[in-house]
């Protein structure tokens, strides 16, 4: 079991925070039960727990990572000097019963779950490391209905990241106008991936990572949600990336090179996306922009939470230091989009199109920059304080959006401090 104290604002009643302090703010996060199976070396899992897909550049997966109910099991296939190998499934449902009022009929209330199957074959070797795993998704119609926009961004932000854009890039007004006429009750997602790490000399390693992926709702009929008189528009989202880290190890800190490309939608938005489908993930490459602070974990963030429709080569020295219990990490970053700068405009996309998706929207010809400064310092041994300094530069095209840019900040900060004390 695992607890947690809700978010608290300080001197709001509703959360705890006031006199008094007498909020309902404490939450169960992990209820899981680890058992074997017995006389054998399989390992099972049951319960709400962490479960996550691999993730070498990172530690997270750019596809699904998060906490939720399911039931996963480990077991070692073969052991023998420098090399041994393991197989790894876990079964998810991620969403169940969330429609509320909106759909109560009998014949369509049942279409309401989403189910996720996921194997994973990590296999070690002397200095290289590789895991190819797969993972599939049964998507009821209504799954991704009924959640509001005020819940945890982590609930919300798959509707964004397994649909393409729809029409204003909001997903709340889709499905009362146009997610009953879709013409499959169930849609279904297939990814495939692999990484790898490698480490050819001491203090010398590389990290790989590539996924594909593609989702499939169906086909929505007579759409006029981009302002077309009506055509079909094709509910599919299917893309790619890759990924990789080159790190290299000093006696006063890390020297790292962080590089990816994710494929992009091309100029017709009925065709359905290019992008890769993702769940709202952390995938912490960046302090800011992809949430790589210690401060915040959640996957919500100024860029997104996923490769998918953007490039970017990263430079970072970690964990600098000169003085004993003080580190410092310094990291910068530059991003461009890969998405069809015909998009915006033809689907009259208010940008960016986050109000359902954990992204935001660059085209060809946008571009964001970013810069990092984390400092740790062990005040004891059990304490530890965090200090982040971070910026987003968000250059947008005037001729791409026109105008709708402005109404955006292109200029995103953030500065924290965190204080942890382990026991």
């Amino acid at each position: 079991m695992q607890f947690e104290l809700g978010r608290t604002e300080w001197g709001q009643a509703a959360t705890g925070g006031a006199l008094g302090t007498d909020g309902q703010i404490v939450e169960v996060r992990h209820a899981f039960m680890d058992w074997a199976i017995p006389d054998t070396q399989i390992k099972v899992r049951m319960g709400l727990q962490p479960l996550m897909l691999p993730g070498a550049v990172s530690g997270f997966s750019a596809v699904f990572c998060h906490d939720m109910g399911g039931i996963s099991v480990t077991s070692p296939l073969y052991n023998a000097g420098d090399v041994t190998a393991d197989l790894s499934f876990f079964w998810a449902r991620p969403y169940n019963d969330n429609s509320g009022t909106l759909y109560t009929d009998r014949s369509t209330s049942h279409l309401d779950n989403m189910d996720v199957f996921a194997l994973s074959l990590p296999m070690r070797f002397e200095k290289f490391k590789v895991n190819p795993w797969a993972m599939y998704a049964l998507i009821g119609k209504y799954s991704l209905s009924g959640l509001a926009i005020t819940n945890e961004p982590a609930i919300v932000a798959p509707r964004g990241g397994l649909m393409p854009v729809l029409g204003s890039g909001t997903y709340a007004g889709f499905q009362n106008a146009w997610l009953p006429g879709v013409d499959r009750a169930w849609g279904d997602g297939f990814w495939a991936g692999a990484t790898m790490e490698y480490e050819p000399v001491d203090d010398l390693r590389l990290f790989l990572e590539g996924a594909w992926g593609s989702v499939s709702m169906g086909e929505v009929r007579n759409y006029t949600g981009f302002g077309d008189t009506g055509r079909t528009l094709d509910l599919r989202r299917s893309g790619w990336y890759v990924a990789a880290r080159l790190n290299y190890s000093l006696d006063w800190g890390t020297l790292g090179l962080l590089g990816w490309y994710g494929s992009g939608d091309d100029g017709n938005p009925y065709n359905g996306s290019e992008r890769l489908p993702q769940y709202n993930t952390p995938w912490m490459v960046s302090s800011l922009g992809f949430g790589g602070s210690p401060i915040d974990e959640a996957a919500w963030k100024v860029l997104g939470s996923n490769p998918g429709g953007l490039a970017a080569v990263i430079g970072e020295v970690r964990d600098v230091s000169f003085l004993e219990d003080l580190k410092h990490t310094l990291r910068f970053c530059y991003y461009w989009g890969t998405n069809n700068p015909r998009m915006p405009e033809r689907t009259g996309m208010s940008w960016p199109t986050r109000a359902d998706g954990p992204m935001i929207y660059l085209t060809t010809t946008d571009t964001a920059w970013e810069v990092n400064l984390t400092t740790e310092y062990k005040i004891y041994e059990n304490l530890v304080v965090n200090l982040d300094a971070a910026y987003v530069r968000i250059d947008a095209d005037g001729d791409t959006w026109h105008g709708a840019e402005e109404t955006q900040y292109k200029d995103n900060y953030r500065f924290s401090v965190l204080f942890t004390y382990s026991f």
